[in-house]
């Protein structure tokens, strides 16, 4: 649920960003993208907002460092431990741009960039989570149960880094400046910290 929130909004500020003159390389541009969905990094966001320039390049800037905030998820509300938790192992993940393609050479309109992220592995809470699920279809707004917290929390400290490879394609506006439609990266840090939603979809050992 949390990684489609925003996208709408984020997709409709790239496709009407204004133009303008891309002054910053590729390489720090691919990063800024990373460190400001997954972490909401103040510097960075102010880099890439001036970089895409304009009221626009704000917007998307913000928006795209408003769904780092996971622990302002539903499932979060009433538990503050839980939520404290999940900032402090989300301020340790690292995702850094592993290669970089360009079907059309370097000064084509297109590049798919592979990011090599580590995030915690979270699979040794599915047994917790099978006797205490979280439901996402009721009246009122998804909640932990109190034992499902209480090992969220603890995992979340002990839990081991496992490393995930996502890719973001991106293209060039008219000005000449780097868009990327950011939803594989939210999705997937979406999923490694809150895989709830996706547990109750697709349960992890059963077939599709």
């Amino acid at each position: 649920m949390l990684k489609t929130w925003g996208l709408a909004a984020l997709l409709l500020a790239f496709s009407s960003a204004r133009a303008g003159t891309a002054a910053l390389p590729d390489a720090q541009v691919f990063d800024l993208f990373a460190q400001v969905i997954v972490h909401g990094d103040a510097p960075a966001q102010r880099a890439l907002a001036q970089y895409m320039q304009g009221d626009k390049g704000v917007a998307i800037a913000a928006a795209l460092a408003g769904v780092s905030h996971l622990d302002d998820a539903p499932e979060m509300a009433d538990w503050p431990q839980a939520a404290a938790a999940l900032r402090a192992r989300q301020a340790s993940v690292r995702c850094t741009t592993d290669s970089v393609q360009y079907p059309h050479g370097p000064d084509g309109d297109s590049a798919l960039v592979d990011y090599r992220c580590t995030l915690p592995d979270l699979m040794a809470l599915l047994p917790v989570y099978r006797q205490h699920p979280v439901p996402f279809n009721g009246p009122h707004p998804p909640q932990m149960a109190p034992t499902l917290a209480a090992a969220y929390t603890q995992l979340l400290a002990d839990a081991p880094d496992r490393e995930r490879n996502v890719t973001l394609a991106f293209e060039r506006d008219r000005g000449g400046r780097w868009r990327a439609d950011p939803s594989p990266l939210m999705g997937t840090l979406a999923d490694a910290f809150l895989p709830f939603f996706e547990w109750n979809e697709h349960p992890p050992g059963e077939d599709r």
